[in-house]
């Protein structure tokens, strides 16, 4: 998603403990850890992120153990600690303290909790990772339980300004949660790529799932901030290659069940070549150029191939 910076910190209780840092920008992320307060506080407002997902209780109940908050959260079936419960009350004196420096520096702070959030979205943290990279981003950094919570909260904080939140709210607190992993459709761009010269098109073979092994059109999800002619123009050379000129829209395809992973709208675009060579991606495992439609097509990529083979033949009609 084009256009943010946001950094998920997943606090330890102690700064003899590491705390996980991750800091997501347009299709990265970076894995880190951090002890004392000062590092982790020069860190983020070196970079100026838009948001910052702490994970960590952000403030105190105002008598007993327990926020109403939490008691919200509960009730959800989102299992959460009380504040000040035991080794619970180091965690959350660290964190009101580190929000309230950050917001005296200008800083953007929520409190989200990475356990429900991978609960909501129906992911496990071992598998967080893998779920990302599908997504189209780039890991890189130092990995273990605390850096991938903090890129759970990193990708919260991302939904969060994307509009796909919810707030659990209470008079004591507020905890930011995915409102689901299917709360709004997501767009994506399909295109397909023909040589007027030989009347060949393109298509790469997917790596990953769903649909492993199945020949697909290059494509992708369009980035926030993002006109989808260009993320069609960049999905093309990230895919194939290829640089193209897009020519004309195909069309807009949007049953809620084309795609496993959810709803996904695609918008699907014919394109020329002008320049640039064939050549896979790391996520695909081939691309050729096809002269017939192959048997094992992805999601319902075999009918936007055939409704534009039937626009590219007017470029040919006298």
């Amino acid at each position: 998603m084009k256009g943010f910076k946001v950094v998920g910190v997943d606090l330890a209780g102690k700064e003899s403990n590491p705390s996980g840092i991750a800091i997501l920008q347009d299709r990265e992320v970076s894995l880190s850890e951090a002890y004392s307060d000062e590092e982790i506080t020069s860190l983020i407002l070196e970079i100026r992120p838009d948001l910052v997902a702490i994970d960590a209780p952000l403030s105190l109940p105002r008598e007993g153990i327990t926020r109403d908050v939490d008691k919200l959260m509960v009730s959800l079936g989102l299992r959460v600690l009380p504040p000040l419960l035991g080794g619970m009350r180091y965690l959350t004196l660290r964190g009101v303290k580190l929000r309230q420096e950050l917001e005296e520096k200008g800083a953007c702070v929520i409190e989200v909790h990475p356990k429900s959030s991978l609960k909501i979205l129906k992911l496990k943290r071992g598998n967080f990772l893998e779920f990302l990279k599908r997504e189209g981003f780039k890991i890189e950094g130092k990995v273990t339980q605390h850096t991938i919570d903090a890129a759970v909260s990193a990708y919260t904080a991302l939904l969060y300004l994307t509009g796909c939140t919810k707030e659990i709210k209470g008079e004591e607190g507020v905890i930011i949660v995915p409102a689901g992993k299917h709360a709004f459709p997501r767009v994506a761009v399909d295109i397909l790529i023909i040589d007027p010269q030989t009347k060949k098109f393109v298509l790469v073979k997917r790596l990953n799932p769903p649909f492993k092994d199945h020949w697909a059109l290059p494509g992708g999800f369009v980035e926030y901030g993002e006109r989808v002619e260009e993320a069609a123009i960049r999905e093309a050379k990230e895919e194939t290659g290829l640089d193209v000129e897009l020519k004309e829209l195909i069309g807009v395809y949007s049953d809620p069940d084309r795609d496993p992973r959810g709803h996904v709208i695609s918008i699907a675009f014919l394109a020329f070549p002008k320049g640039g060579s064939l050549k896979a991606s790391t996520d695909a495992k081939e691309v050729e150029f096809f002269s017939k439609i192959p048997s094992k097509m992805a999601f319902d990529h075999e009918k936007i191939v055939k409704d534009g083979l039937k626009k590219f033949k007017k470029y040919f009609l006298s």
